[in-house]
């Protein structure tokens, strides 16, 4: 689902929002905090019981009241910003939170965050499926998750490229996706011993090795990209790498090979690119012979560059 203020008519914007969207909808007590152009726009993924948030944002406060807190949602939410700091307010407590640091704050319990504008991720997780594997979570109300920690890296990474995918993928995808979301939020929380080993053994694996494959997919157009490179940029070794990918019965050449092929058929279905010869195509696309190039994409699309282009 998403939800933009663009939509609104613009007399009514602010009301349409602080009303329909934040009391009703979410239950968060909205509140501008400059007079510059109001917007909130927001997709959200609905894994189940993980719900990832990921927008754009004006200045803005936003509130659960005492008042609110008779809706009996005690969501865990965790809020990540890249690009701004956050201030938090909780009772007689308040923190200021530094890029890269993660919000960690308690639906059933009165508070107020305000934001700058700039783009955020927000993970609502539901307390009881936190109770098992976070440490003393009763207790937990407030907290800051320090910058630069590994599993809070590698939780941000996996939701983002969660929701490049747009459509979730199938339910038996989405319900594999919880269950490494919430794997990854615990570590970055506080998991205790139990939940550090399976997350260590079924979401990190996953957050790495598709962090891993969108690597291969960034790098694909450089000829000389290596699996060495790959596992100096991950601070893992070779051997690791190539575990993660025959997981999912693949290798690092196969990976390689099906992101520049995938590069090199989207160039050619592309008329921006029509002025440019297939052989050209190929060389940008990290491909350095061009029978070669020609053999393998008509394997795996059954039809020659040509053929595509023609399309």
């Amino acid at each position: 689902m998403r939800f933009s203020t663009r939509w609104l008519p613009e007399k009514d914007r602010l009301d349409i929002w602080r009303e329909e969207f934040g009391r009703r909808l979410v239950h968060l007590d909205f509140e501008p905090l400059d007079d510059m152009p109001l917007l909130y726009d927001t997709t959200f993924l609905n894994l189940g019981n993980a719900v990832i948030a990921k927008g754009e944002i004006s200045a803005i406060s936003c509130s659960r009241t005492r008042l609110m807190l008779n809706d009996g949602n005690s969501d865990i939410v965790l809020l990540i910003r890249d690009d701004e700091e956050m201030y938090a307010e909780q009772g007689k407590l308040a923190q200021s939170i530094a890029v890269g640091e993660g919000l960690v704050r308690r639906s059933d319990e009165a508070g107020r965050t305000l934001l700058r504008p700039g783009k955020f991720l927000t993970l609502n997780l539901p307390v009881e499926h936190l109770t098992e594997r976070v440490a003393d979570i009763d207790r937990l109300g407030m907290a800051v998750i320090p910058g630069g920690t590994e599993a809070l890296g590698l939780l941000a990474g996996y939701c983002r490229m969660m929701m490049a995918l747009q459509d979730g993928g199938s339910a038996a995808a989405r319900s594999v996706m919880n269950k490494h979301v919430l794997d990854l939020a615990s570590l970055a929380i506080g998991a205790n011993r139990d939940a550090w080993l399976v997350a260590q053994d079924r979401g990190v694996r996953a957050a790495r090795r598709l962090a891993a494959i969108c690597a291969i997919r960034k790098n694909a157009h450089r000829p000389d990209f290596r699996i060495a490179e790959l596992a100096r940029e991950f601070k893992v070794s070779e051997s690791y790498l190539r575990k993660l990918f025959a997981e999912v019965s693949q290798t690092f050449s196969s990976l390689l090979l099906e992101a520049r092929l995938v590069m090199a058929r989207e160039k050619l279905l592309d008329q921006r690119f029509d002025t440019l010869h297939i052989s050209q195509i190929a060389f940008d696309c990290g491909f350095s012979d061009v029978s070669y190039f020609n053999r393998t994409f008509y394997r795996r699309f059954e039809m020659t560059p040509t053929d595509a282009r023609k399309r």
